[in-house]
């Protein structure tokens, strides 16, 4: 078969385990140059360093002995992992970890630092008045939000949905913390508890003050000083890792809110909650009351890229990559570190990118990326993208699918895409096994593998797969290894029936522009004025009824 040399890469690493590949990522991954997209302080960048941490930390201890923590188990050694990608993931954990400390720490989150780092559960003391357990053990503060830690697999986040009834807090924020602590080993991270009662008191003033505030405002009918006050109150249990309070608080304010502007500050705040919540339900309903507020989309220019790139994380969650993936690459490229206590500008380039290369069409990947003036600029911000979809574009499928795989755990690192890396990953690779055997009628699966970095084994079951979802027309025959198109297509009747329709075309185009010239030479017009449709008459001349075919031929002979 006739084409373009393919390039041979490596083994896939579509057939190597997670924990492999993030050992090797580890190796050059930047913590700091990656958390530093994000705002400081931001719940995303404490959440991110977190899952971050604990995804390196389960793939230590899936990659080491149990007793020994800096040696390989024989199957991490075979899967062609090293001692110094063990130590790099190590330290990951580490930097992780003490990152998320240190931000912690700063804002004086009490509850989650103790949710993380504490190794007994202590009793937590509630401002709201709430009652002890009749059974004497210790009462969770209702007020305190169960974020989002990464799960044993390091490869999903836990919903905080399900924490609603105080039992079923207690329940999931002690297994959250078993689950941080079995990583105690890697960091040693001790608990501060002198720290944690003094910012306890603190908190306790600073929440007196603020109900005090919000008191003197409902009793004055302020609407502004009232707004104010649940405004200051949500940003307080935010930055205090209390996102259900802050949600409600933010909620409040809506009654107060007198301008569109306002109200598209109240729904981008519920929205942000709503993204660190997993709540993406309540993120869809409240991106379309933000597009559906007053002129607020043609006022606000940012308001709009925010919408856009906040629908673009709830869809990719649901799974509607195609639609994600329109929503990123149309984010006017005004937005750049505006939103980062959301999503980063490299982030909108990674998402767009890498969800329209997987479920978009050619054409449509043509129009929404290549000739896209306003993505084009987004892809400078990450280069290797940039390469990697030219590779595509050309049919160069080698090169791009070793550029992607180079970057597959820098992926399995991202707090919203890692749950969809796989998926996502096969999704590209089936759509360029079909585009590459679709000008063949037979194909050599061992050419193809070597394209796609497989063995034969692995391109069969590929290939097979494809067929049965009847994706790709064809049979494999074993014997020559070979893939076979079920039907050889007319291509000489192909053309035939273009040229014929061609002909056609141009036939009626003619005979359409013929008659309009004969109309002008024999001074015939056809006006537009609904009292004289269907009259004609001679330019000069009063108007003639009926002309006739036989006048029309008449006339067109004398000329």
């Amino acid at each position: 078969m006739n084409r373009r040399p393919s390039i041979s890469s490596s083994s896939s690493d579509l057939t190597l385990p997670r924990s492999v590949v993030l050992a090797k990522t580890s190796r050059i991954f930047d913590l700091e140059a990656y958390v530093s997209r994000y705002a400081k302080q931001s719940e995303t960048r404490l959440q991110r360093l977190i899952f971050i941490a604990a995804s390196a930390g389960d793939a230590v201890e899936k990659l080491s002995m149990k007793n020994d923590h800096e040696c390989l188990t024989v199957a991490a050694v075979d899967a062609g992992c090293t001692e110094e990608d063990l130590l790099c993931l190590l330290r990951l954990c580490r930097a992780g970890y003490e990152m998320a400390r240190n931000e912690l720490m700063e804002t004086h989150n009490v509850s989650r630092y103790r949710q993380l780092f504490c190794k007994v559960p202590t009793m937590m003391h509630s401002n709201s008045g709430a009652g002890d357990s009749a059974s004497g053990e210790f009462q969770l503060q209702r007020k305190v939000e169960s974020l989002a830690v990464a799960s044993t697999t390091g490869n999903s986040m836990t919903s905080p949905e399900t924490t609603t009834p105080v039992g079923d807090a207690v329940g999931e924020s002690i297994g959250q913390q078993q689950n941080v602590m079995r990583h105690f080993k890697f960091h040693r991270i001790e608990c501060d508890e002198e720290w944690m009662n003094r910012v306890e008191q603190e908190n306790s003033i600073k929440m007196e003050v603020l109900e005090s505030r919000l008191n003197t405002a409902k009793s004055r009918l302020n609407k502004e000083s009232i707004r104010s006050s649940y405004l200051e109150f949500g940003d307080f249990y935010k930055s205090k890792g209390m996102l259900r309070e802050s949600r409600m608080c933010h909620l409040r304010s809506r009654e107060y809110c007198s301008t569109p502007k306002q109200n598209g500050q109240m729904c981008l705040s519920v929205i942000e909650l709503g993204i660190n919540l997993k709540n993406f339900t309540e993120v869809k309903s409240y991106v379309n009351k933000a597009e559906n507020t007053g002129n607020l989309i043609s006022s606000e220019s940012l308001m709009v890229a925010k919408l856009r790139s906040a629908s673009g994380i709830a869809s990719m969650y649901n799974k509607s990559f195609g639609e994600a993936g329109k929503k990123f690459t149309r984010v006017p490229i005004e937005l750049n570190s505006e939103y980062n206590t959301v999503i980063s500008p490299e982030d909108i380039t990674l998402y767009g990118s890498i969800l329209s290369l997987a479920s978009l069409s050619r054409s449509e990947l043509q129009k929404n990326i290549v000739d896209s003036a306003m993505f084009k600029q987004r892809l400078e911000l990450l280069p290797w993208m940039r390469d990697a979809i030219r590779h595509f574009t050309r049919a160069e499928y080698g090169d791009f699918m070793s550029i992607l795989e180079k970057k597959k755990g820098s992926m399995y690192m991202d707090l919203h895409l890692s749950p969809h890396v796989d998926a996502i990953f096969h999704k590209i690779r089936d759509k360029c096994m079909i585009q590459y055997v679709m000008p063949f009628l037979t194909v050599k699966l061992e050419t193809m593998g070597k394209m796609f970095g497989m063995d034969y084994d692995g391109i069969e079951d590929a290939v097979a797969k494809l067929i049965g979802e009847k994706k790709i027309s064809g049979r494999i025959n074993s014997q020559d290894k070979v893939l076979k198109a079920n039907s050889e297509p007319n291509y000489r009747l192909e053309s035939l029936w273009k040229a014929e329709e061609l002909g056609s075309t141009y036939l009626s185009n003619l005979q359409s522009t013929l008659l309009r010239v004969s109309c002008l030479h024999a001074g015939i017009e056809v006006t537009g004025d609904s009292a004289r449709r269907g009259r004609g008459c001679r330019r000069g001349r009063q108007p003639t009824f009926g002309i006739g075919q036989e006048s029309f031929g008449e006339s067109s002979e004398g000329e």
